[in-house]
């Protein structure tokens, strides 16, 4: 069970975040003018974090705990900001590196969905996992292009984006062994993601296009909001 779940949360955690990944590079292969990319990158993230995850926690939780978590997340990427940013580093790959934290932390609660599921029913958690491997492309997008932008090499970008799978499987082996684990807890790792998710897109991947930020922002944010209806 433990194999199976563990398993499991590697594909989760990990597949949205290459096929994003992978769309990243193409984009960013063809890219003349980058900013505008994370502009819309940052504007889908946006709308995962409002119109997806911010409302899951708030359901599994309770708004004040809800708005707790995104505020702690938030402050925390504040002050961590800081130590990911170094003079002799391009800045997208501070915000690359920045943003791949935050899916990472936003993957560890997934995966004890996951696993509690699991326990349940493994139909259930099927289809579960499948939901959230799509729910990941997006994000995978908003993590690697501006790795890719920044000159990173694409095998490096896809060997980063397969470690954004490692919380999903930590927590759904954990959620397994626990059997049922807190919906307030939950709901305060989701929040604290996505309020560390929503750091980034307004400080980091928004205001790099310039001019040209609130169009593509709004377009990114539209995109993302199409997705998650249809996820």
């Amino acid at each position: 069970m433990y194999l199976i779940s563990g398993l499991l949360g590697s594909v989760v955690g990990a597949a949205g975040t290459v096929i994003g990944g992978l769309l990243a590079i193409l984009i960013g292969k063809r890219a003349q003018e980058p900013r505008p990319f994370l502009a819309f990158a940052g504007g889908m993230m946006a709308a995962v974090v409002f119109f997806d995850m911010l409302l899951e926690s708030e359901e599994l939780g309770g708004l004040l705990r809800m708005c707790i978590g995104a505020v702690a997340g938030g402050c925390f990427f504040a002050l961590a900001d800081p130590l990911f940013s170094h003079k002799d580093e391009p800045s997208l790959y501070s915000t690359g590196i920045l943003v791949l934290v935050g899916i990472a932390l936003h993957n560890l609660p997934e995966g004890l969905a996951v696993g509690s599921s699991l326990v349940e029913s493994r139909r259930m958690a099927l289809a579960l996992s499948l939901l959230m491997l799509v729910h990941n492309v997006p994000e995978g997008i908003a993590v690697c292009l501006p790795l890719r932008l920044s000159g990173l090499k694409a095998g490096r970008i896809i060997v980063l984006a397969l470690l954004t799978g490692l919380p999903t499987a930590l927590g759904a082996v954990i959620g397994t062994a626990i059997g049922s684990i807190s919906r307030e807890m939950i709901s305060f790792c989701i929040a604290f993601a996505g309020g560390a998710m929503l750091y980034i897109s307004l400080k980091e991947l928004i205001p790099a296009a310039g001019k040209h930020k609130v169009f593509c922002a709004l377009l990114g944010i539209c995109t993302g909001f199409f997705m998650t209806l249809l996820i």
